[in-house]
């Protein structure tokens, strides 16, 4: 379904049993954390933007395990959109950010961009593979004021956001939130 704010979501793609499959397939196969150079980085006081360990792993390792929400995710960023985006390539990779409450994780706003003068990110494609409902951890989008997207809340689901679109998840309080994020890229904005 798409809304007045400009994503679509997926209520509950996914359920407990194949959560596991994909969280299992993941730490068996992710490639690496990411490097911090390619993070959010640092307000000027030192403090970080972004607190979450976030796992790499290549599209080819889970591709079983999540090609139908890919597709799902490129026909929509086509038809619903109206994005010309590049299909996926065994090298992608994807980030699978692990959020706790014992760290405090959260992110703050921010957009997905590409450094790169070639290509543009267009959508940002984000599926909650918690094991279990948590609290805190709240997704939001900010278009002249901040928009709770609660779709996201849920296991299982998943919502794809235009990437330019300021977006932040806010401290985890209890249990621990775990997101698989795909970044839709295409041909540079012109």
């Amino acid at each position: 379904m798409i809304n007045d704010f400009n994503w679509w979501q997926w209520e509950e793609f996914y359920d407990k049993k194949q959560i596991k499959t994909i969280h299992d397939k993941i730490q068996k196969t992710y490639s690496g954390m990411e490097p911090t150079g390619l993070t959010a980085g640092q307000y000027e006081d030192g403090t970080d933007r972004k607190v979450v360990d976030v796992q790499m792993v290549s599209y080819e390792s889970i591709v079983p395990e999540i090609y139908r929400i890919i597709d799902e995710a490129y026909v929509s960023c086509n038809e619903n959109f109206g994005y010309d985006v590049i299909r996926p390539t065994m090298i992608d990779t994807l980030l699978y950010n692990t959020y706790t409450a014992k760290s405090k994780s959260k992110y703050d706003y921010h957009v997905d961009v590409a450094n790169n003068s070639h290509y543009d990110i267009k959508m940002t494609l984000l599926v909650n593979l918690s094991p279990k409902e948590f609290e805190g951890g709240d997704f939001y989008l900010y278009q002249q004021e901040d928009i709770l997207v609660p779709e996201l809340k849920k296991p299982g689901s998943a919502i794809l956001i235009k990437s330019a679109m300021n977006h932040k998840v806010t401290p985890i309080t209890k249990g621990t939130r775990r997101t698989l994020t795909f970044f839709m890229k295409g041909p540079a904005w012109k």
